[in-house]
Parts: C-alpha cells; structure tokens; sequence
C-alpha cells in the first residue's frame, strides 16, 4: 500500500479481516504514520514506493496517495511489473489520467480503479433492482450534502491533495466524493454520463456550494449538490443510526452511532424508486404496492474494502470474480464527467461528454 493517512486507515481496517490477502508492506513520506501502520497491522514500513518495490516480493499495489501522485507511483510500480488498485478520483488532470492510460496499455498490467461505492451492500442490491427492471425507465437520481459549521469553519483540502488553481474542494463535495456518485449511478443504471453542467471548487479558493446537473443515457437526469458551509437543517427523526462506519458533512461518522446528516442518494424510475443509504446500510423501494425496506447484506464499510482488494486479487491471479469491480475506463469516464462540470463553469454552456470516443 502506497500513503498510509486518511482513507487508507479504513482499507487497511478492512484487508486485515481478509484471509485472501496479506498487507506485506507500506510506504508513506510522514514516517510517524508508516511506523504506526506497521505497530497496527504488522505491515513493513517504508518511506517510499520504489524501496519498497525492490525489497518486497510483492503481488500488487494500493494507490492510496492523494491523487495528484497517482500518476508517479503507478509509473514505478507498473513499470515493475505490479497491477495497481489505484484510489479515486483517478487523477487530478486530464493530462495525468491520459498518462496513466498509456501506462497501463503499454504494459499490459492489470489495473483496477478504486469505485469502493459498488461494494457497499446497499449499492449492489440496488443494481440488482435496477437491472432487473423494477423502477422501470430511469427517469432522475440525486445526492444533496448540506451542512456544517457555517461558511467561515468550511476547510478546502489541501494542495497537496489537488494543486491550487485547479479543481478541488472540502472531501463531501464534488471531486472526492462526488466522483463516487457519478460512477456508482452509472454502473447501478446501466446508462453512461452523456453531458454536464455545473460549478465546482477550486483547489486555493474559499469553497462555495457546488451543484451539477447530469443527463444519462435514454434522458435521466442526475443532480448533486454540496456545501459544507453552511449549516444543516436535520429534523428529529430524519437522521439514521448508521450500521457502517462513514463519512458526512461533519466528517467521519462510526459505525453505531447516530449520523444526523447520512449520504442517501434517490433513483426514481416510471415504475418505482429507491432511497439508498450507502454507509448506513439501508435501502428502500417504494412502488404502487407501498414502501418497504429491503434487507441487504450486513457488511458495510470496511468490509467493502475488504470485497474490492479481494477482486483486485482475483484480477491478479486470473480467477473468476463477481464482476462489481471497476477499470481503467470507468476511472477515465467518472473524471471525465467531474472535469466536464469544470469546462461548463468557465464557458457558461452544457457540456457534452465523449468519453471513450
């Protein structure tokens, strides 16, 4: 696993519980970090991906860097001959992205892009409704994220994770999170992204709310929406207690406790509609038979992190997988759909995507 902060602390949360998979090795530039990873998981810590390559008998790496070092430590660890589950967004460029294709074409090597939304429980029974065509026709899908502390308390990442003046922004809204959307409602409707229109923050910048609109195949329409400057409105009752841990606009949320503000994202269809709590674990459809709750399996997050490192192996091996797993191309087509909402803000039009053409 390359970059040990963050995120990667609930990956290696979830391939610890894995008795297909061993954590040999880590590396990480703060060297605190490297060795606590190591007292925690018994990994062997390292200051830095090429070390680590040369010393470890390694079968593939974890890309769990911040994004605009994707591109470095793909470069090495490919050109090693190692497949890589590299972490979304899966660049912070198009350029980069660009590079990282070639990279992976000319060497051949397997790659998986870091869609950890498909493995959540409630997202794939959610698929399995979709594609089996009880909403009927897709007709519009949402996420709304609003909250926090009031626009002075709101904090960007930083430009470490996205270099100033390019896109980027607070880790609810649209580049590190609402890539996961856009991906997750593609692969659960089956219907590719085909234009956007919106306004994102900019890496530098005090964030402002961030909005999309998003057509689909056949004519559906998706809608995001983030600020998490402001402050939410949650009702008594509105809330869920949530049974994986997760992540709001207050921040990281832990599993059993009570999160005010749960990431829930809607598709409606002509025939019904789903209400899908992600983290929380819960999913319901509503048709013209009344609403009920769908029971969905009962391993939330980290236990999806663990589901996709154990597809990734399979990948590696050759062996046969469930095929919830995304590529190269699904990675490219999720930042072509957030850096189009990008190219819209500055002309003031709707931008039509042609991902792969």
């Amino acid at each position: 696993m390359v970059g040990l902060g963050g995120v990667a602390q609930e990956h290696m949360r979830g391939i610890a519980a894995s008795d297909r998979l061993v954590l040999a090795a880590g590396a990480d530039i703060n060297s605190d970090r490297a060795s606590k990873s190591a007292a925690d998981y018994g990994l062997k810590p390292y200051s830095d991906v090429t070390s680590m390559i040369a010393n470890e008998a390694l079968d593939g790496i974890l890309v769990l860097t911040p994004p605009q070092f994707h591109l470095p430590v793909i470069k090495v660890a490919m050109n090693a001959g190692l497949p890589v589950l590299c972490e979304k967004p899966l660049a912070a460029s198009r350029s980069d992205a660009e590079a990282i294709r070639n990279i992976v074409l000319q060497t051949g090597r397997a790659f998986q892009f870091g869609a950890s939304y498909r493995f959540l429980p409630a997202i794939r029974e959610a698929r399995e409704i979709v594609q089996s065509g009880a909403l009927g026709v897709i007709r519009c899908c949402s996420e709304s994220l609003i909250g926090g502390q009031g626009a002075e308390a709101v904090e960007s990442l930083s430009p470490v994770h996205y270099p100033e003046g390019g896109p980027g922004g607070t880790p609810m809204g649209l580049v590190d999170h609402g890539v996961h959307l856009i991906d997750a409602i593609s692969w659960i409707t089956g219907l590719a992204p085909t234009s956007v229109f919106g306004r994102g923050n900019i890496s530098g910048d005090h964030p402002l709310a961030e909005s999309v609109l998003m057509t689909l195949e056949r004519g559906a329409l998706v809608s995001l929406s983030y600020d998490e400057g402001t402050f939410g409105l949650s009702l008594p009752g509105s809330g869920v207690f949530t049974e994986g841990a997760g992540w709001n606009v207050d921040g990281f949320v832990s599993a059993g406790s009570y999160d005010a503000y749960p990431c829930i994202l809607t598709i409606h269809g002509s025939d019904g509609a789903l209400r899908i709590y992600p983290y929380a674990n819960r999913l319901y459809h509503a048709d013209a038979d009344g609403l009920r709750q769908v029971p969905v399996d009962p391993l939330p997050n980290p236990n999806h992190f663990r589901l996709q490192a154990e597809e990734f192996g399979r990948a590696i091996r050759g062996e046969a997988q469930p095929g919830w797993a995304a590529g190269l191309d699904d990675g490219l087509a999720a930042l072509d759909a957030v850096l189009g909402v990008y190219e819209s803000q500055k002309s003031g039009r709707v931008v039509t995507l042609n991902y792969p053409d």
